[in-house]
This record gives C-alpha cells, structure tokens and sequence, in this order.
C-alpha cells in the first residue's frame, strides 16, 4: 500500500475507534474532496464508485430507518461534531493530542499549530459524518487544501516520495470502515441472545475500550496495512484508546450506548441473523418503546384541524391543543409504584423502569415536539416525571432508574425526575452530569439535640446518597431540589426555619423556603440534613430594630448574611460587591458551589467565586468591564436593586416595569441613575424592594449591611 493510503487510513483508523461502531458510508467522490485531493486522479478509476460499498452504506442506512435508530445514531454524529463549537478549538486540541503529539515528536517544529489544527479537524470531520441514504451529503463537500497539504507533509515527513501519495480510493477507506466494523460486530455477536449483557459492555467505558482494541487487533493487518503507518509515526493501540476515551469523555456514555446499541439492532436486521427486540440504550429490562396511541391520536387529529382551517381558525385550534397537550402531558407523567417496592435487608428497593414508563415519557416528548413546531411562540412549562413510592415502614429507601430511562428523559427534553417517598421528594435533573443510571438512597433517623448542636429540630434526620453511572456522586454541577417534610411546628417560628447540613456534630445553615408542611431547598452536595429553629441573636443592631430588625433575624437565620463575629452585625458597616453576591444568591436559593466565573480579578480559590460564578452565569450579575468584576468595591443602591430584579426574574418569573420613566418619576434624582440600570431601579422601585428617601433615590450611595438586609428579605418574599 502507498504511502497516501497509509496516512490516511491510519489517521481515520485512529478516530472512527471513538464512535464505538464505525459504519460509516462513503462516496469516493465527497470523502476525497474532504481529503483535499484533486478529482481528476479518480475519473481513470474503473472502481469509482464501488457499487458494493454503495449498496451497503445504503442497506445500512434503512436498517437502521426500520429499526428507528437513526436519529440514535445521528445525535452522537452531532455531538462529535459540536467538540469543535469553543473558540480556541480546545475540545478538538484535546481529542485529536493522541495523534498530533506522535506526529510532533517525529516532525519537530515543521509540524506547527495550523498543521496540528488540519489534523485534527480531519479527525473530528471524518467522525461526524451523518447516514445518507443516496450518499448525496458527501458530494456537497468541498475541496480542502489544509487537508492536502497537512497530508502531503506528513506523507514527505515519513520519507515517502510525493509519488506515492497517488493511488488511494476512498473505496480503500471505505473498506477499512467496514471490516472495523463486521471485526466488533463478530465480538459481541454472542452477546446477541442476552442484551442485558451487551448493554452492560455499551455502558461501561473500560469494556467499550477493549471491544474496540480486541476489534483494530483483529483486522487483518496486511491488506489494510493500517499497522505500518502507525509504526511510522510511534501511534500505537493505546494512542487509538486515548481517542476513544477523550471522545466518549466529551460526549457522555449516554449518546454512544443509544448509538451503539442502533448500530447493533440495525446489523442485526441488515444481515438478518437474529430476531432479537430492538435494544433502547440500556437498563435492566429491554423494552420497545412506543408512543402511547393517545398521543399520536391527538396530533393527528390537531393536524387534520390545522390543514382544514382558515388562518384566525388556526389560531383558536392551536390555543386548544395547547391545553389539551397539558392536559395529556399532566396524565402521563405521574406513576404510582407503591405495589412495585420489594423489601430486601430492612430496606425498601423500587426499579423505576419498564415500557409504559419509558412510553409515556417518549408521547410527552412528541407532545413537546408538536407544541414547538406547531406554535412556535407557545413554550409549555419545564415537566417533570413524577415517581410516587408512597408510604413505606423501612427508614431506608433505594430508587433505581435506569439508563434507558434516563436516555429516553433527556431525548424527551425533560425538565426532571421527582421522585416522592414518606412525604420527602426529591427532583433529579436529567442530561449533563445526571446522563447514566442512577441509584437514589434515602436513610431517616430521630434527630436529636446532640445531633443538631443545641437547635430545636423539626424533621427527621435524612441522609442522601446518589450514584450515576455505577460511581459515588456527592456534588452536582445541576442542583437536586429535595422537599423535606416538617413534624410538629407547635411553638416555632416557621420564618426562622432551615435546612441545615450537619458536619462533625456541627450545622451549616442552608435556609430554605417553607411550603405549607415541607421545606424546599436546591442542593449541590448531599450529606446529612436537618431542619432546625435557628434564632441568631445579634447585640448591636438596637438603632436599626424598627426597620431592619426583623429581616436581619430572619436573613440570618438562613446562613444568607453572617455577623462579622459572635453576636456582632455591624448593621452601618458598607457592602461589598462580592458580599452582596452571596448574600443574594444564598436567600433565594442560587448559589452552586461548583460554580466558576471568568473575571480576571476574581480567583477561583477566592471564598466569593461561586457565588460570583453563580450570580454570572444566570445574568444576575455584571462585571464593571468584560474582564473585572471589582469584588471589593462598594456596591451601590442602584447595582443592588438591578441585580434583585434580575434574581426576581429568574427564580420568581417576575416582569420588568412597563414605563419606566412613569416608575422613577418620584425620584428628583432620577436623571443620575445609570440608563443601564435604570430598569433594575424602576423593578425594585415600584415593588417597594428598596425605597427611597426625602424624594430621592440616591443610586450612587453606597448601601449598609442593615439596608442589604432589608431589600433582601423584600426579596425572599415577592409574590
């Protein structure tokens, strides 16, 4: 083989290994003008293009049309592809390193960035190709000459002549796509007859991994050739594992196994070996997953309506199928499995799962779906799949919801999982961090004073554990709401109650907001929890009692705003704008630990960097330029009224003043506010959040601890 065809089967050799299952059709024609070479050298090719690849690229395709994996498979073609959307390129310099390094040590500085960039963008390219039935989507791509040239230079690099770079056909690529893939398909051929099995090798990265390197070993090495060019360049198998793992790393376990799991169920059709059910992505059961009959009725019908309907009819059906589409969603995603606990070692074991779940979940996707295509202005509220255990004796409970669960979720645009025992709930996020099967422990006990260092308690004590993907998880990137049931209020005062994390016998106040007998609160750890009465008593805030007494005691009670030090509140001290980040992020129940900021003058290790980070990422907060945040600067009356209103908006769906000229018009200092901040002053101004003083709003004036206090609390209970 020459030395073109080495390179450039070696190069996609080294990538394809990264999408699991490598059935990739190719047109002689769209790959080699992706490559960057000239056409003219292939019109002489009597096997241009070879019908047999053709022909099976196009069986493959409508195995999987039959088998509904298409879109499975496509949506990792896109992940793939998206690696390359950050600006420096720094996913694509991550996955491609593998390769461009072995290159690098052997070319030295003539292989420089644009080199390293042309490569690496080849690799994801290849990778991201998507099905084409007729192959037409490879023949709108255009000449490349980073590619060429790259090539050519590695080609010359290697001690081969520009000669030898003449004779490659995309066919010869194409037939190295294909024997990768028959190589992994015989692997786990005899997985066929136990899908549990097969979907437990799909989900687990190290067994992946190994299917895929058993695979690259077992081609035949001496028509393919791919080992030469390796040796050439040092690339070796654990330069093809780095691939794969830096590739599933970035696009999540959850995408190749949906993948993975199409490609084998379309093989299985296409060559009709085994009439084994279509695998859905994973879990104990495997199951078809169809779209309830109700739902598929109901849009047909809606777009029958719609086909019928004069434009203003239009408008009135489509108001109707807005309610009736909630009214079916509001059907669908409830499930009582309190007759499906089982009782194992005094604990109680429910697996969440099984095809009317997954079905229901798959009709409120296609409800949602309809809604956005139908009414594109119409956005229906974030639905949540409700999971009610009910009542059980044991006060130690385990949840399981498995991977093809979780998948269908987020395929679904789910805005979560909640799942309800004894009262307690607690609402999973689904996608990002939360992409693989999850297990969810809850372990009750008495609370007591000792436990709670002194403070009346007024629930259980509970203690969360949360596994994804098979590993410990014990901070989330996407906070878990947890409801935590109150006993006996009798005598307690309910404002002063919070959720309270207990550390070494100590609390860590976490606040909360009571809602009728339960306590919400947004968590980015799990630990053990408790709520607790928590009276602060601070003795020098006696000339601010009348005003800002009350919310001092409750926003403290909290953990929102501390005492400078034991007993003391320094109620005229000023605010800084860091503080005040916390101190709002903290009351309205914000604030993420795991949260980063990008402000030059901010650093991560800086005690008020996720809550700035926090703050940031919702809007809430601004810096005084692209790159400064100022974190020590004095905040004043008019940048903490905009940030409440901006918080407002996101946690309360509150709306911005409709003439703001008409709200600041009391203000005879209305002309000094900042027009950036105008609206925020306007928000807080007609909801009495902050108030002004002798007719004057006064929005430069730096403001107190005790004013803080006080606009926050306002905050914490705007309707």
């Amino acid at each position: 083989m020459t030395m073109r065809k080495k390179l450039i089967v070696s190069t996609i050799a080294a990538s394809v290994a990264a999408t699991a299952f490598a059935g990739l059709p190719l047109s002689n024609k769209g790959l080699a003008e992706k490559l960057g070479f000239n056409t003219t050298a292939y019109a002489a090719t009597s096997t241009f293009p070879n019908t047999e690849i053709v022909t099976q690229a196009q069986k493959l395709y409508a195995a999987l049309v039959s088998t509904n994996g298409l879109d499975e498979v496509q949506a990792l073609r896109t992940k793939i592809q998206a690696l390359d959307n950050d600006a420096n390129h720094t996913n694509l310099k991550y996955v491609a390193a593998p390769i461009t390094s072995k290159v690098t040590a052997e070319l030295g500085a003539s292989f420089d960035d644009n080199d390293k960039k042309a490569v690496a963008n080849l690799v994801l390219d290849v990778i991201s190709f998507t099905y084409d039935a007729n192959l037409t989507e490879l023949e709108t791509i255009r000449n490349t000459p980073a590619y060429r040239d790259v090539l050519t230079e590695l080609a010359v690099g290697a001690g081969f002549s520009a000669e030898d770079v003449e004779d490659l056909t995309v066919d010869d690529i194409a037939e190295y796509f294909f024997a990768l893939q028959d190589k992994t398909i015989d692997l786990i051929d005899g997985l066929a007859s136990n899908p549990t099995e097969l979907i437990a090798v799909l989900s687990d990265e190290t067994k992946r991994t190994k299917l895929i390197k058993d695979a690259l070993a077992a081609l035949p090495a001496e028509s393919l050739a791919v080992q030469q060019i390796f040796d050439a360049y040092g690339i070796d198998t654990d330069d093809v594992k780095d691939v794969v793992l830096r590739v599933q790393e970035k696009v999540g376990t959850g995408v190749i196994v949906n993948a993975g799991a199409a490609l084998y169920t379309a093989y299985l059709k296409m060559n009709e070996t085994t009439t084994t059910p279509p695998i859905t992505g994973g879990g104990d059961e495997v199951v078809k997953v169809e779209i309830p009959k109700e739902v598929t009725a109901f849009i047909d019908d809606i777009k029958k309506k719609l086909a019928a309907a004069s434009d203003a009819e239009k408008a009135v059906i489509l108001a109707q199928a807005v309610q009736q589409a909630t009214a079916l969603v509001a059907k669908l995603q409830t499930f009582d499995l309190s007759g499906n606990i089982a009782v194992s070692g005094g604990q109680a074991q429910v697996q969440v799962g099984g095809s009317s779940i997954l079905s229901a979940i798959a009709g409120i996707g296609e409800i949602l779906k309809n809604v956005k295509a139908l009414a594109p202005g119409v956005t229906l509220p974030p639905v949540l799949l409700n999971v009610n255990l009910g009542n059980v004796a044991q006060d130690d409970v385990k949840i399981g919801l498995n991977d093809a669960l979780i998948q269908e979720a987020i395929k679904a645009g789910l805005g979560g999982i909640k799942l309800s025992v004894n009262g307690l709930s607690a609402t999973l996020p689904v996608g990002g961090q939360f992409n693989g099967a999850v297990d969810f422990n809850i372990k009750k006990s008495k609370a007591d004073s000792v436990g709670t260092d002194g403070h009346k308690a007024v629930s259980d004590v509970y203690s969360f554990g949360l596994t994804i993907g098979g590993k410990s998880v014990s901070t989330f990137e996407q906070p878990v709401t947890v409801s935590v049931p109150l006993g006996n209020v009798e005598g307690v005062d309910k404002e002063l109650l919070s959720l309270a994390k207990i550390v070494d016998g100590k609390l860590i106040f976490q606040g909360g907001t009571v809602e009728g007998n339960l306590i919400v609160e947004h968590r980015d750890t799990f630990s053990q929890y408790v709520v607790v009465e928590n009276k602060v008593t601070f003795t020098d805030i006696a000339s601010v009692q009348a005003w800002a007494g009350r919310a001092i005691e409750v926003i403290a009670a909290k953990g929102a705003i501390e005492g400078k030090k034991a007993g003391v509140f320094a109620p005229k001290d000023n605010v800084t704008r860091a503080e005040f980040a916390k101190m709002l992020t903290r009351a309205l129940d914000i604030d993420n630990s795991q949260s980063k900021e990008n402000f030059a003058d901010v650093k991560d290790t800086d005690w008020s960097a996720p809550y700035i980070g926090a703050a940031a990422k919702l809007g809430i907060i601004q810096g005084r330029s692209a790159t400064k945040f100022d974190p020590n600067a004095k905040i004043t009356r008019a940048e903490m009224a905009t940030m409440i209103a901006r918080a407002l908006k996101v946690t309360k769906g509150a709306q911005d003043v409709a003439d703001i000229n008409a709200a600041l018009a009391n203000f005879k200092d209305a002309s000094s506010i900042s027009a950036s901040l105008k609206a925020g002053v306007a928000f807080a101004s007609k909801n009495g959040i902050v108030v002004g003083n002798n007719g004057k709003f006064s929005p430069n004036a730096s403001a107190t601890r005790a004013e803080a206090a006080v606009m926050i609390y306002r905050s914490v209970n705007f309707k």
